[in-house]
């Protein structure tokens, strides 16, 4: 392909003339591009396009076909091509007509010049991209980006809108903002797959002004095929299915410093999903936040390990509760990551064995901080809890292991949780000894545990690590703990990974009766603020809390649908126009979305039907401003009906949505029926 590319380059050089003549020795080997223009199309004219671009890279479009106003837009290049933009004012916008040519050829960057801005999301900042690409308005377009050969980049473009739809095949052409994969797909062959991919400084499934589009991709980044590709600071959200995936093969895959937000919005919801071969693969530094499911799920891996370290995931599990992170297969490592708000277990690993005597050994999980999860810290999920119930919410704390067959059946051999010989120890002179039994030889990390309600933890704070002697005893000390300090702990051992947590123990002083401290968060932002934000407010609440002064906040409770619809009337856009002016008064609102239906169908479809109300009230909320966490849904189908009667009045006060609101500040809130929208069939 590169041999007969030059061949035409130096053909085309001869005959046509660059703007500076290079002789046949000077003839260049890489070519620097300017698209300027927002049309999508192939013809000789006064303008060159994305299409013509990349088609010229490919080698399948000659310089020839080119007008002179078109070669002018084109000159040599030093190391790697170069695809960059000088669009009009108001003109950078991209629209496609028909999917774009994969990239075939080695060493090209397209570069949108994203420009510098105050955007960030909590404590990560982003450029701002200018050039958008998108499909035309009336154009159904699988992919935005096809990479499939070595050492391309990608960066500075905000790219979204791209879905399968009603396409057929849907299984074999996945939808994406950018997908990455080999020339010869489907075949399925890791040894040609491309290398060296680096996707940095994008807006996935964001259009330039921040704002959610009309039209959603079905994933952000598709990484069907790959060896060290490298997704770094991007911002990557409002995908219909998850905002990264891998399948076939993603090893030494690098996920770093991105803000991963709102995604799984209709299929697959986990932020990022991993598949296949992911050998020396590295999740680390990166938002993950208000995602539908998972923020990390690793399903069935064919190969390898994954790497979890210093990533924020906060307030997933929006749609379906799932751990923040679940893990399958052996030796993943889940450290230093902060876990909040999480509608769900922490972290879960499911028993998926790889052969009849091993199952899902080795993975380690230390050093994290969670906060205010529904679940278990870690939960070892034994293999007759394989059903999706479990690995949305985990199944619980483990029995002691009775015996070695447990090694088999349960994730991470069975390890043991620590057991404290007390479940109270004391202050004396500043300090407090522990001591407890764990597997022997394990390390055992002690917690400081902020209570939510869960006698195993949340593990809030990592405090010290001690070892478990050959008897499986171990001791600790402690200086300077406050009376009613709850604390925990887990053991992790090389032969089996990190076990569940061990139930809470309290801190306290010799006759005096102690009550626990609470301490609270407030979640952070998951949306693109300009300028930035301040950290979100700790909250600490003594044991016995001061009654907060009573502030009623007024709020409609509920939309109404007309019969077997999911859309929104007029009417029902007003109500939620009333509910949103409230939301972004009170930012300390969060609530719950329930779809409900009228009982006139079968169950399966009236569920699936409560969904589709629910996930349509939660994209107008969404696309008005309200912040992804603040928010979660679910489907009831009929099974909660406003009343037993039958007619069409009863039925259509059936057909809704309920908004479950709660308040961190405590304030009563003055909940109201609306009935402005109710939709009785004629």
């Amino acid at each position: 392909m590169k041999n007969t590319l030059f061949a035409r380059l130096l053909l085309s050089s001869l005959c046509l003339g660059w703007s500076a003549q290079p002789s046949l020795a000077q003839a260049p080997s890489y070519l620097q591009l300017t698209v300027n223009t927002d049309q999508d199309e192939i013809r000789p004219d006064g303008f060159l396009t994305l299409r013509e671009a990349i088609s010229i890279v490919n080698g399948t479009l000659p310089l020839d076909r080119l007008s002179p106003e078109e070669r002018q837009l084109v000159a040599p290049s030093t190391d790697r091509h170069l695809i960059q933009f000088k669009l009009t004012l108001g003109k950078s916008r991209i629209g496609l007509n028909a999917e774009l040519p994969a990239i075939v050829t080695p060493k090209v960057t397209i570069d949108g010049g994203a420009v510098t801005s105050n955007v960030s999301i909590q404590n990560l900042r982003f450029v701002r991209p200018v050039v958008e690409i998108v499909p035309a308005p009336d154009a159904q377009i699988n992919r935005g980006l096809s990479l499939m050969a070595d050492d391309l980049t990608v960066k500075g473009l905000s790219i979204y809108g791209f879905q399968v739809g009603n396409a057929p095949a849907t299984q074999n052409i996945p939808g994406a903002d950018i997908f990455i994969g080999t020339s010869n797909y489907p075949q399925l062959d890791s040894r040609t797959a491309p290398q060296r991919i680096l996707i940095e400084n994008n807006w996935l499934g964001i259009q330039a002004d921040r704002t959610i589009p009309d039209r959603t991709s079905d994933f952000g980044v598709y990484v069907f095929n790959s060896e060290g590709t490298t997704i770094r600071h991007n911002a990557i959200a409002h995908h219909s299915a998850s905002g990264i995936i891998s399948q076939v093969s993603a090893n030494n895959l690098l996920v770093t410093n991105n803000a991963i937000f709102a995604n799984g919005q209709a299929g697959m919801p986990d932020a990022i999903r991993l598949e296949g071969k992911i050998a020396n693969s590295q999740i680390k530094g990166n938002l993950i936040c208000g995602n539908d499911g998972s923020g990390i799920f690793i399903f069935k891996p064919e190969s390898g390990s994954v790497k979890i370290t210093n990533n924020r995931l906060q307030s997933n599990g929006r749609r379906l509760r799932r751990a923040a992170i679940h893990l399958m297969g052996e030796d993943n490592q889940v450290t230093n990551n902060a876990i909040e708000f999480q509608n769900g277990a922490g972290v879960s690993v499911t028993a998926f064995p790889h052969n009849n005597t091993t199952s899902s050994l080795r993975n380690l999980i230390t050093g994290n901080r969670f906060q205010q999860i529904e679940g278990l810290s870690i939960d070892l999920i034994a293999d007759r809890n394989q059903g999706v119930e479990d690995f949305q919410t985990g199944d619980g704390i483990n029995p002691p292991r009775n015996s070695e067959n447990r090694r088999i059946d349960t994730a991470n051999g069975a390890i043991n949780a620590p057991r404290f010989l007390s479940r109270e120890f004391y202050l004396i002179n500043d300090r407090v000894n522990l001591d407890g039994i764990a597997d022997p030889g394990t390390e055992v990390e002690i917690y400081r545990v902020d209570l939510d309600g869960n006698n195993y933890g949340p593990l809030s704070k990592p405090l010290t690590k001690v070892i478990a002697n050959d008897r499986g005893l171990f001791q600790a000390t402690l200086p300077y703990l406050t009376p009613g300090t709850s604390l925990s702990a887990i053991s992790s051992g090389s032969l089996y990974g990190t076990s569940e947590p061990a139930e809470n123990v309290t801190v306290a002083l010799p006759g005096v009766t102690t009550l626990p401290r609470i301490l609270r968060i407030v979640p952070g932002n998951c949306a693109l603020v300009e300028p930035k934000i301040a950290a979100s407010p700790v909250l600490i609440e003594p044991a016995t809390p001061v009654v907060p002064a009573k502030v009623t906040i007024t709020i409609p409770r509920n939309v109404h649908f007309a019969l077997d619809k999911s859309n929104l009337s007029p009417a029902s856009t007003k109500v939620l126009d009333q509910i949103i002016t409230v939301l972004q008064a009170n930012p300390y609102l969060s609530f719950d979305l329930s779809g409900h239906t009228d009982p006139r169908a079968p169950q399966a479809y009236n569920q699936a039907l409560g969904m589709r109300r629910a996930v349509s009230v939660r994209n107008y909320l969404l696309k008005r401003g309200i912040e992804p966490q603040r928010m979660t849904i679910r489907s009831e189908g009929f099974s909660k009906r406003r009343s037993n009667e039958v007619g069409k009045q009863p039925y259509a006060l059936d057909r809704r949505v309920e908004f479950e609101y709660r308040d961190l500040r405590g304030s009563e809130l003055e909940v109201i029926d609306k009935l402005d929208d109710l939709q009785v069939e004629r």
